[in-house]
């Protein structure tokens, strides 16, 4: 015991004599990393978006827990019918979405609620699902993509694609991209409809079916770089990437609305590290995660407790300034209308 007590007070000097007191040893020590050898496996969006994320959420997330985070390339669909095939032997843990397939995640019992996401409270309802299976990490706006030494009164309305001057310089992206699926819901919107009245979008996507039809992201600085095309729908995130490669290229908010697309996190049912998949999460939701997000993708931050600095002002819109579209409904259609957009649309 003397010995015991001997070590104790010694060990309480040499403390001091650093400078470092009981209190703050014991703080450094719950502070230390708490994932230390484990390994976290999620979905990512591929290209510079996943190294772009990694430098932002995941690899202070490894420095600061101790974890090994590797993000596995897919898009959303691909994603789901992934977890889908996995189900009840997950071996990714933790799925990231784009086009509302968390909702079909959890009714189809793919996904596990959240816990211990200290930030979770802090996001908007309508950010998150009210079981807390999912919750909305950063949000895309949409709108108009232009060359602006070709269009030099930047664009207004969607109704713009319509315009006989722009006629040959038009791109816009297949349905079974997700902003082409909503191009469809924005055209619809502009003459009228909505997406319970999906006909006007059909018949404005006739007028305009021999335009440069394209599938993904990568196209754009292609597409942009040739100079024949001048305008497009698209969002902020890829504008930026593209403003980076040096083209004239600026985002245009349509009066008919920027729609949101959320981007989401959610945990698979039965994953072997849940609890280092919710302790990602909790570290996407941090302010100065989505502070880096919003830098390097310009894309909104969903946690209303981030305060973006100065330069970013006006250059990432608010979450508020947003149109919500009806994802349920959209994605309950999304079949029927692939169909019909092969039938009417694609060439």
């Amino acid at each position: 015991m003397d010995a015991n007590h001997l070590d104790r007070r010694q060990l309480l000097a040499a403390l001091a004599a650093s400078t470092v007191t009981p209190f703050a040893a014991f703080q450094a020590q719950a502070q230390a990393p708490s994932f230390a050898g484990r390994k976290l496996i999620t979905s990512g969006f591929g290209g510079s978006t996943m190294d772009i994320i990694q430098s932002a959420v995941f690899s202070p997330f490894d420095k600061e827990s101790g974890a090994a985070s590797t993000q596995v390339p897919m898009q959303s669909a691909a994603a789901l019918a992934r977890m889908k095939a996995e189900a009840g032997n997950p071996q990714i843990d933790m799925y990231q979405f784009s086009g509302g397939q968390e909702a079909f995640a959890k009714d189809e019992g793919l996904s596990q609620p959240l816990s211990g996401v200290s930030r979770l409270a802090t996001i908007p309802a309508d950010l998150k699902d009210p079981d807390g299976h999912w919750v909305t990490w950063a949000v895309i706006a949409e709108g108009i993509v232009y060359r602006k030494d070709k269009i030099q009164t930047p664009p207004k309305s969607y109704k713009d694609f319509f315009k006989p001057e722009y006629k040959g310089h038009i791109a816009f992206p297949a349905i079974t991209n997700g902003y082409g699926l909503d191009f469809l819901v924005m055209l619809a919107k502009a003459y009228g409809g909505s997406e319970d009245n999906i006909e006007p979008g059909f018949e404005a996507l006739k007028k305009i079916k021999g335009e440069t039809i394209f599938r993904a992201a990568s196209d754009l600085p292609t597409l942009f770089g040739q100079g024949d095309i001048w305008i497009m729908p698209y969002d902020t995130g890829n504008t930026f990437k593209v403003q980076q490669s040096g083209l004239p290229v600026a985002f245009a908010t349509p009066e008919e609305g920027s729609p949101a697309v959320f981007i989401t996190a959610c945990v698979a049912k039965g994953a072997k590290n849940a609890d280092v998949a919710n302790a990602a999460i909790d570290t996407m939701l941090k302010p100065e995660a989505q502070i880096e997000i919003a830098r390097t993708m310009r894309w909104t931050a969903s946690n209303p407790d981030t305060k973006l600095p100065s330069d970013l002002a006006g250059e990432v819109p608010a979450v508020g300034q947003l149109a919500k579209l009806n994802r349920t409904k959209i994605n309950s259609m999304r079949a029927a209308w692939t169909e019909r957009w092969n039938r009417e649309i694609a060439r």
